[in-house]
């Protein structure tokens, strides 16, 4: 029943998207030569006839470039993002926000109530930056019923309380073939940072296939609060480094659920204490569990079979009295389970190539267990090392994305146990992935940060080379309008720095450094008080 289900509702979007009207959106509509960069909200704006009708639904996004959401948008139309040009070598088009006004906060991205899709863009969807206390609540806040919201081959990171957070009835939500991470407060004992949160609605479907989900701080999903759901999907991901302060998977009022072939790494590292199931309803102020059905519907049934779920030695060191193991199940996720348990799970300990530790995971669960008073808890949020080291971006817990492989050993047991005999996990991140984690238009080598950030008096800009030439770097405001330029000579190889005296004539505000080089570009944002 549920591949007919999931037949149908692809079939739908591919129809829509077949049908849509398409435009290429150019790279450099407001910014310059130097720092090229188009207000896309603006563009869509823009894009309708005089009498207010939309005259396209389907926006292409340059490779390699960079794309601002500047306010919030409440569009009644459906709106798709795609990516065109050569984004094996350019990278996938940078989707990032800024606030125009030069104020610091950045605002929601999306409060529409049009149907929205994303395809193979870069998304960062949070606050950013040295100075974030936390990320943004929720800046794609859809509104409308009986609309779909899709994800597909997306890099999606930064935001307190995930991809989504739905306020409409009868939506669907897939994502699929996507990495997710930093989902949930910097460093704050929070339960938020889950991917999909249909808050206090009724939902369609969930679709959640193929992904890569790592420094997530919540669920994977919360049900929480949603009065039902038709159907859920969570299959073939690979999820690491996972805080789970609420448990793994949270199902109320679910009709239909299908949970397989998932490769599940530590999952809920914080563990289950009573005074952690706040949260909870069927076991509240009892214990945590990873799986959970609320409540159930007349006829509501589960197929879970075929995922590895494992513990490290590392992991389950830390649990004890204080920090203990979670269970698997709830009593109503047993009841509604259709195939024999022990064919829902399987452990086969194994390492993933080369992902970010988990040891500043574990430090922060017993930290936030111990004492919840203490705000300065471990920053869980793992930042590039590429431009991140020995910045105030670097709180400790680094890693170069370039080095990414969420793969395991082909011989192992798992690499064959899925359901269709093949590997568990989202097994198609398993190729060479240096041409697709980062845009190269925004070249992390260059690490350029600006510091302190803040800034009153003085800013210092710091990069590095690896091929000598020319060095263009220029200050500009939030509406693209250049300042000044700050140095462009012939630079040799190695690391350089400049420093801006005098910031005493600019208004406080936000600006960006943007800097051009033989080896790409890079840009930082950073405020004058």
């Amino acid at each position: 029943m549920h591949k007919f289900y999931l037949y149908f509702l692809f079939t739908c979007v591919c129809a829509a998207t077949l049908s849509a009207q398409t435009v290429t959106v150019p790279a450099n509509l407001d910014g310059t030569a130097d720092f090229p960069f188009t207000y896309i909200d603006l563009f869509i704006d823009r894009d309708s006839t005089a009498a207010g009708v939309q005259q396209n639904d389907t926006y292409l996004l340059e490779a390699g470039g960079i794309y601002f959401f500047t306010k919030v948008n409440r569009w009644d139309f459906d709106v798709t993002l795609g990516a065109t040009g050569d984004v094996e070598t350019l990278g996938k088009p940078l989707v990032d926000r800024l606030n125009p006004t030069g104020g610091s906060d950045l605002v929601e991205i999306y409060r529409g109530t049009g149907s929205f899709y994303w395809d193979n863009i870069y998304l960062i969807m949070g606050d950013d930056g040295p100075t974030a206390a936390a990320y943004e609540t929720a800046s794609f806040r859809p509104e409308g019923n009986g609309k779909t919201y899709s994800w597909n081959n997306c890099i999606i990171e930064k935001s307190r309380q995930g991809t989504i957070r739905s306020e409409g009835d009868s939506v669907s939500v897939f994502i699929t073939n996507s990495i997710l991470r930093n989902f949930g407060d910097y460093g704050l004992f929070q339960g938020n940072g889950r991917v999909v949160d249909l808050r206090t609605n009724f939902g369609d479907s969930v679709v959640i296939t193929g992904n890569v989900i790592h420094n997530i701080l919540d669920r994977i999903y919360i049900g929480f609060r949603q009065r039902g759901l038709n159907y859920f999907e969570f299959s073939h991901n690979t999820v690491f480094n996972h805080v789970g302060r609420h448990g793994f998977i949270q199902l109320t009022n679910t009709k239909e659920s299908v949970i397989n072939d998932n490769f599940i790494q530590n999952p809920s590292i914080m563990g289950s204490t009573p005074s952690l199931a706040n949260e909870q309803i069927e076991l509240k102020g009892e214990k945590v569990v990873l799986f959970s059905l609320d409540s159930l519907v007349p006829g509501a049934t589960i197929e879970m079979l075929n995922n590895n779920v494992h513990y490290t030695d590392d992991v389950l060191a830390h649990y004890g009295d204080t920090i203990m193991k979670p269970d698997y199940f709830s009593p109503n996720f047993l009841l509604a389970l259709t195939n024999p348990v022990d064919d829902a799970t399987f452990s086969e300990v194994l390492e993933l190539d080369t992902v970010p530790d988990r040891a500043p995971l574990i430090q922060y669960a017993e930290e936030a267990i111990n004492d919840r008073s203490n705000v300065g808890l471990t920053n869980i949020m793992v930042e590039d090392s590429l431009f991140a080291v020995g910045t105030e971006y670097d709180r400790g817990y680094l890693f170069n994305f370039d080095r990414f492989s969420p793969c395991y050993d082909p011989n192992s047991v798992s690499a064959t146990a899925a359901t269709d005999g093949g590997a568990v996990g989202a097994t198609g991140f398993c190729a060479d992935l240096s041409t697709s984690l980062r845009p190269q238009a925004y070249n992390s080598f260059l690490r350029l940060t600006a510091a302190p950030n803040p800034a009153a008096a003085q800013v210092t800009f710091s990069y590095q080379t690896t091929m000598s030439g020319e060095v263009a770097l220029e200050l500009y405001d939030v509406r693209g309008v250049h300042i000044r330029t700050i140095a462009r000579q012939e630079m040799p190889v190695g690391v350089h720095s400049t420093t801006l005296d005098d910031l005493s004539g600019l208004p406080s505000s936000m600006y960006i450094a943007h800097i051009q080089t033989p080896e790409g570009r890079m840009y930082v944002k950073f405020f004058k008080q």
